[in-house]
């Protein structure tokens, strides 16, 4: 598998996560890039933007488009089953396993 395809996975989980995370179940862009670059996934905005694109084809996410450079994600219901692990999809790494407490 190249190594864009794997990378584009797992900052697709990533995005996910760190939506799911969120109080509010979403982020902007500026967010979600520096969480991006916080675990060596760093990538463009134009990247960021087609990223989030896919996502949004694929039902993961909404997007609000506030500014041709601001966007707002919210994860929906089917990225949160993703993000938590209970969906397998192709194009985004499946999440490793949770230690619970």
């Amino acid at each position: 598998m190249p190594i864009a395809q794997v990378q584009a996975e797992h900052q697709r989980l990533t995005i996910l996560i760190a939506l799911n995370e969120s109080p509010d179940y979403g982020a902007n862009t500026s967010m979600l890039s520096d969480v991006l670059a916080q675990f060596a996934l760093g990538c463009s905005q134009d990247q960021l933007k087609t990223l989030l694109n896919w996502l949004e084809q694929n039902g993961y996410v909404s997007l609000e488009r506030l500014t041709e450079n601001t966007w707002i994600a919210k994860i929906t219901r089917s990225g949160i089953d993703v993000a938590e692990g209970v969906s397998v999809v192709p194009g985004i790494k499946r999440p490793g396993p949770r230690s619970h407490p």
